[in-house]
C-alpha cells in the first residue's frame, strides 16, 4: 500500500495550504456495472474536489492506493494513516482526512492517541452517499470539514487544533464521536461532550471546549498492541464463552462493555475469571453499554464486586475510544503504567 500526491486544487498561488488525504470510503466510490459501489479512480475523485476551488488556499490531494475499505480496516492501517499525516503535513495549515463512515470513529480515536504535538486541525470526514451521486451529503461534509480546518481564532491561530470528525454540519472531538445511524446523514454523535463547532449561516466553534495546540512538532510516538479483545455483557453469557475471551493465551487487554454505571454478573466464575486475568497481567477496561453517561466504580454492589477484581473503570469513554486507547497505551508499557494512563485524560477523551 502506498500514499501518493495525486493532484492540486484551489488557489495554487495561495500562501496557506490544505492537505486532503483520501484513505477510502463511500465518499470516493461510484456505482459499478452491477450497481454496487466500488472505489473510483483517484484522478476522478481529484476532479470532484474542485468544488473547493473557491477557498482562498492551495489544496494538495493525496491518496492511499489501493483505497482502504473502512469495514475491512486493520490496526496497521491506523499506523499508516498516522504516518502519512506526519510525512505529508509539512507546511500545510490543516489536514482533512477522507474516510469510510463504518469505522471513522475508531480511526479518529486512534489518531488522537497515536499523534502527539498536534498543532493544526486534523479533520476526519466522509459521507453516507458518494461524492459523484446526486443528493449526496459528501459535498456538504467536505466543504464543512475544509472550512472548520481553516478556521482561525481572533489571534490568527488555528481555531480547533485537534483531531475531529466533521459530519452533517457539526464538528465533534474525534475520540468522543460514535456512529449512531447506518443511513441517516446525521450519522455521528458525541454523547458525552457537546459539539466543538457548527456549520450553518455562520461557522461557529466553542473555544472553551477546544484543547490547546500541541508542542514539539506533529509526530507519532507510539505503536499499537493488538493482543486485545472485547466482551459485551448480556444475560446469556456463559462461563465457557467468557473464559474463551478473557483467559485467552497471549491476551494483554480487554474492553468489557458492562451494564449501566459499570455493573456485571456476580457469579463466582465471572469474578474469579476476571481476577485470574488481572493477576496474569491482562488489563480489563470497563465501559458502559449505555449511549451516554459514565462508569462509576462501586456505585452499586454488583459494580463494586467487578472492580474488586482489578478491572479499571473507563469513566465516560466511548467504546471506540476505549479500544483505541487501550491498544496505544499497552504498547511497550507495563501493567501498572497502562492502568495509570487509562485513567488519565490524554487527548480530551475523558471528562474531568
Amino acid at each position: 500500500m502506498t500514499v501518493e500526491v495525486r493532484g492540486r486544487a484551489g488557489a495554487t498561488d495561495a500562501t496557506d495550504q490544505l492537505l486532503v488525504l483520501y484513505t477510502g470510503g463511500t465518499i470516493g466510490m461510484a456505482a459499478g456495472p452491477d450497481g454496487a459501489l466500488v472505489p473510483q479512480d483517484v484522478s476522478a475523485l481529484a476532479g470532484s474536489l474542485h468544488l473547493l476551488d473557491d477557498l482562498p488556499v492551495g489544496i494538495t490531494i493525496a491518496a492511499f492506493d489501493p483505497p482502504i475499505d473502512s469495514a475491512a480496516i486493520r490496526p496497521q492501517r491506523w499506523l499508516e494513516i498516522a504516518d502519512a499525516i506526519v510525512d505529508l503535513a509539512g507546511d500545510h495549515r490543516a489536514i482533512v482526512v477522507l474516510h469510510g463512515t463504518d469505522t471513522m470513529a475508531y480511526t479518529a480515536s486512534a489518531l488522537s492517541f497515536l499523534l502527539e504535538g498536534v498543532d493544526r486541525p486534523i479533520v476526519v470526514t466522509g459521507s453516507q452517499r458518494p461524492l459523484v451521486e446526486r443528493r449526496s451529503d459528501a459535498e456538504r461534509n467536505l466543504t464543512a470539514a475544509a472550512a472548520f480546518a481553516l478556521l482561525r481564532d481572533a489571534g490568527g491561530a488555528p481555531a480547533v487544533p485537534e483531531v475531529t470528525v466533521a459530519f452533517n454540519d457539526v464538528l465533534l472531538r474525534g475520540n468522543r464521536a460514535s456512529k449512531v445511524h447506518a443511513s441517516s446523514f446525521s450519522g455521528f454523535a458525541s454523547p458525552n461532550l457537546p459539539a466543538l463547532g457548527h456549520s450553518g449561516v455562520a461557522l461557529t466553534y466553542e473555544p472553551q471546549l477546544v484543547r490547546r495546540a500541541g508542542i514539539g512538532g506533529l509526530r507519532r510516538s507510539s505503536g499499537l498492541c493488538t493482543d486485545v479483545a472485547t466482551l459485551r455483557l448480556h444475560p446469556a453469557l456463559d462461563q465457557a464463552t467468557f473464559e474463551a475471551v478473557v483467559l485467552r493465551p497471549g491476551l494483554r487487554g480487554v474492553v468489557i462493555e458492562a451494564y449501566g454505571a459499570g455493573n456485571g454478573p456476580t457469579e463466582d466464575w465471572f469474578l474469579d475469571g476476571l481476577r485470574r486475568a488481572s493477576d496474569s497481567g491482562v488489563v480489563a477496561l470497563v465501559t458502559t453499554q449505555c449511549h451516554a453517561g459514565a462508569v462509576h466504580a462501586g456505585q452499586y454492589a454488583t459494580g463494586a464486586a467487578l472492580f474488586d477484581t482489578g478491572a479499571v473503570p473507563g469513566a465516560d469513554l466511548t467504546f471506540e475510544a476505549a479500544l483505541a486507547k487501550l491498544m496505544v497505551v499497552l504498547d511497550g508499557r507495563s501493567y501498572d503504567e497502562t492502568v495509570e494512563l487509562l485513567q488519565r485524560d490524554l487527548a480530551g477523551e475523558l471528562t474531568p
